[in-house]
């Protein structure tokens, strides 16, 4: 730029933001603004150069570079702009507007120093003799979306003027002075003061703004953008649904989003970014500059607000915030204390643009084409109306086959949403503005739903595609099969004693016989309370097979809990041995009986008894497979500890899946180290008793840590994170395995590497499930599955007759990629909780998706479908 400077001036508050941005990041281009105008007709471009040049003189914006001066920057007016219009004739290429486009995304690309001008820059394409393209691009701190249809409407006055011969129209602009001392005489008005109050009293109480994004946004040297159109038919609907509501259509698009934002996060309190143009009526809207801001439009929103309230909300707002717009967000994070990104005033934006340019260059239309509106740090929806009507013209208005339509753009950090992931966002809003019709004001926005039907299709089914045979069989006759089968192979080792299959199949047998003759059967329950050992083995079996449901009762558990267990659960006996709390407990008053195990009197009972199968014929009643298995209690994170009842069907399912999936080979000799008070003891247990493998029962997982010498070789270990974390802190652990299944607690990807190099080559299993969904029910193995690096290794993938839902706050499936709850359905959801018929209710609700009676268990996880599901 080169001329006399004619005025010194300090910044708007405005350009002081964009100053401050741009010298923290001098390459990045985005601070460009542009637009092209489509001219439909033939104009002259000598004469078009000539109501370009005259209205560069006329707007002192343009003529502006900013210097800094003891440390305060100020822009300096130049008189006159040294600048040249590119033309570009593209009227013989294949696609003329493809290849213009072309040319003007790579100049947009061009980072622009604020301290040297000219600080915009002008092209003219020919795409036919009767078709024109006016590029513009500024950078933002000369010019906003205002100024743009200023400077637009008067190079189109001035050109009508020349090619008429008219004289010019005198111009209308004023002077950057004018505008510095309005915006002056604002601030130190009353309107300023009670600005503040309004934004005050409405932000006082702000959380963090939600997000689409995972990650804190950052400013991006590039955006993607996605374009897309709502058709005539569509627009119809559109301005239908907003008479209904009695209010004008932006604000539909508004509620739309916030709708979206508020389905996708589960928030409560949706805040968008609004585009404003910041100025008083009047004058200072007749002045090209850089005044605009955005403000902070915040709904409350819940699953049963409906549709029309949420726009009603919506359009308040807007009026609301339109009415104190001069306020800038910059003033409000400094009144509420906010300092850095950490703490984000706004979402996603919404820019509604509602000036029509209404161009015509001597008698032929100019269609506007916004190609870049400034700085997204996120997400920013453009809604551009400005060419609605072409039609009517005989216009195409996107030169891509669409005639008429309001346009959409999808703007966004490519450093945040993918290509993928931004046309999925861009297609389910469009989906939900669908659902906003006259018809739709009625309904709770927690019903509407967010998925295409090939969406909900593919997580709803394809995803939970995991139906298997499983035998009709009760859970002790699966080990006696196996029994039948291998009656010498060994099933059971403690201490260095080995049990066989025969053995272990007959002692139970005579105990299940002597339980029979106690009464005891199907829908009894019997406390198990003995110390680790075979003979707990052999206990547990036989309570199975005389019919009855096991309660595992840890001999070291306080008083206090022991007998909350058994009062609660009411068992029919108590197993245990010589001593222990439980054996006080039956004792005391309760009526229950106690059988000793360890006892002479009890062993002489036991040799009285036969050492074959039970049968029905000599039960109490005929066992089914939904009768009770066992009673595990949970920890009583929620409160009062409950018993969840897991029948035989359950159980056998997850004693299938575990020989299927998990393998007969890496089950054939698994460590026993859980409690049976946790539900993995089920797995550690009846997986390898049920298809031949043996298991070696230890007092904890730390028993590994003793075996120094010989150490330990097996096929399976089986732990919580937080118990393998204690077990490696001992240090060098001599132990083999091939496969280590963490289950219980979340696995990071720091103790998937100690594992790693504790126990070389070994397969990595991370298992999720309540026990309310009958121990396991998503799997996730690190040698099926890509390795997740630094990253903690994900659930996995619904196991076998289990189905995953990730479901919203209105119990509608939520897109890959977002968060929600997790249910759980399928044949292994436990019966529910034992004497807690309002907390099985709460718990286990239908199942929407499932068959007629179908029921989900609520986990309270929160989680995530990752794309490869």
């Amino acid at each position: 730029m080169t001329g006399y400077q004619i005025a010194r001036l300090p910044l708007t508050a405005a350009q002081s933001g964009i100053w401050l941005s741009q010298r923290l990041r001098p390459t990045n281009p985005l601070f460009n603004i542009a637009e092209y105008i489509d001219i439909h007709g033939e104009i002259d471009p000598a004469l078009f150069e000539s109501a370009l040049r005259r209205t560069v003189t006329e707007a002192e914006t343009l003529r502006i570079r900013v210097v800094e001066e003891d440390g305060r920057a100020v822009q300096v007016v130049e008189e006159c702009a040294d600048w040249t219009l590119s033309f570009v004739d593209v009227s013989h290429d294949g696609d003329p507007r493809a290849s213009a486009e072309s040319w003007m995304r790579a100049d947009m690309c061009r980072p622009v120093d604020p301290t040297t001008g000219p600080l915009f820059a002008f092209a003219l394409f020919k795409a036919a003799q009767d078709r024109y393209f006016w590029y513009q691009r500024y950078h933002h701190i000369v010019i906003d979306g205002l100024g743009l249809s200023l400077v637009g409407r008067r190079v189109a006055e001035v050109y009508t003027a020349l090619a008429a011969g008219l004289p010019c129209p005198a111009p209308q602009f004023g002077s950057l002075a004018e505008l510095l001392d309005d915006e002056a005489a604002y601030r130190a008005s009353d309107r300023f003061a009670r600005d503040r109050a309004y934004w005050m009293s409405r932000f006082v109480d702000q959380t963090p703004a939600a997000s689409l994004a995972e990650r804190t946004p950052a400013l991006p040297e590039r955006l993607q953008r996605r374009t897309a159109f709502l058709d005539e038919a569509a627009l119809a609907e559109l301005r239908a649904t907003a008479r209904e509501a009695e209010v004008g259509w932006p604000a539909v698009l508004v509620a739309a989003l916030a709708v979206y934002l508020h389905r996708m996060t589960g928030n409560r309190r949706v805040v968008l970014g609004l585009p404003v143009m910041a100025r008083a009526a009047g004058r200072a809207r007749t002045i090209p500059g850089m005044m605009s801001g955005v403000l902070p439009l915040r709904l409350e929103l819940n699953p049963g607000t409906t549709v029309a309230e949420a726009v009603r909300q919506a359009s308040a707002e807007l009026r609301r915030a339109l009415k104190h717009q001069r306020y800038r967000t910059e003033d409000l994070r400094r009144d509420l204390e906010l300092s850095g990104d950490e703490h984000r005033l706004v979402g996603p934006h919404i820019n509604i643009v509602m000036v029509d340019y209404d161009l015509s260059f001597a008698g032929h239309r100019g269609t506007v084409h916004n190609l870049g509106g400034g700085p997204v740090d996120d997400l920013s929806l453009v809604v551009d109306g400005r060419g609605i009507g072409a039609a009517e013209h005989g216009q195409p208005e996107n030169g891509q086959g669409t005639a008429d339509g309001l346009r959409i753009d999808l703007d966004a950090n490519p450093e945040l949403y993918g290509p993928d992931e931004l046309a999925g966002h861009q297609r389910r809003f469009l989906d939900l503005v669908g659902h906003f019709t006259p018809d739709g004001l009625d309904k709770p926005i927690g019903a509407l739903g967010l998925l295409t039907p090939q969406e909900r299709e593919h997580i709803l089914v394809e995803w939970n595609a995991t139906a298997q045979s499983v035998p009709t069989a009760l859970l002790p006759e699966l080990f006696e099969r196996q029994s039948a089968r291998t009656p010498q192979a060994p099933a059971v080792v403690f201490e260095g004693k080995t049990l066989t299959y025969a053995e272990v199949n007959a002692h139970a047998n005579r105990l299940a016989h002597l339980l029979i003759a106690h009464g005891v059967g199907p829908e009894s329950v019997v406390a198990l309370s003995v110390p680790r050992s075979d003979n707990m083995i052999v206990a547990l079996l036989a309570i199975l097979k005389a019919g009855a449901a096991y309660l595992p009762v840890d001999p070291g558990y306080p008083a206090e809990r022991i007998a909350y267990m058994l009062d609660d659960a009411g068992p029919q006996m108590v197993l245990t041995v010589t001593g222990t709390t439980a054996t006080r407990t039956a004792a005391d008053g309760s009526g229950r009986t106690a059988l000793l195990l360890d006892t002479p009197e009890t062993a002489e009972l036991l040799a009285g008894h036969p050492d074959h199968n039970p049968t029905d014929a000599g039960r109490a009643a005929p066992l089914r497979p939904q009768h009770p298995a066992y009673v595990i209690y949970t920890s009583g994170s929620t409160g009062q500890p409950k018993g969840v009842v897991v029948s035989h069907s359950s159980a056998v399912d997850l004693a299938t899946w575990a020989a299927t999936d998990i393998g007969p080979r890496q089950l054939s000799r698994v460590l026993a180290s859980t409690s049976l008070n946790f539900d993995v003891s089920v797995f550690e247990m009846f997986g390898p008793l049920c298809c031949g493998g043996s298991i070696e029962v230890v007092r904890d997982l730390l028993a590994l840590t003793e075996r120094t010498a010989d150490g330990w070789s097996g096929s399976l270990v089986s732990a919580v994170p937080s118990a393998i974390a204690q077990v490696l802190a001992h240090g060098e652990v001599n132990a083999c395995a091939e496969t280590v299944v963490l289950a219980g607690e979340a696995l990071s990807a720091h103790a998937v590497t100690a594992i790693r190099s504790a126990i070389p080559g070994c397969r990595i299993a991370n298992i999720y499930g309540p026990t309310e969904a009958t121990v396991y029910a998503t799997a996730w193995y690190s040698d099926r599955e890509a390795d997740p690096g630094t990253q903690a290794p994900p659930i996995g993938r619904p196991i076998s007759n289990t189905r995953a839902y990730v479901l919203d706050s209105g119990l509608q499936p939520v897109p890959v990629g977002v968060t929600g709850e997790l249910y759980l359905a399928g044949d292994g959801l436990a019966r529910g909780y034992l004497r807690r018929p309002g907390l099985t209710a709460e718990r286990f609700v239908a199942d929407p998706f499932g068959g007629s009676g179908s029921r989900m268990y609520r986990t309270g996880d929160v989680v995530r479908w990752r794309a490869d599901g």
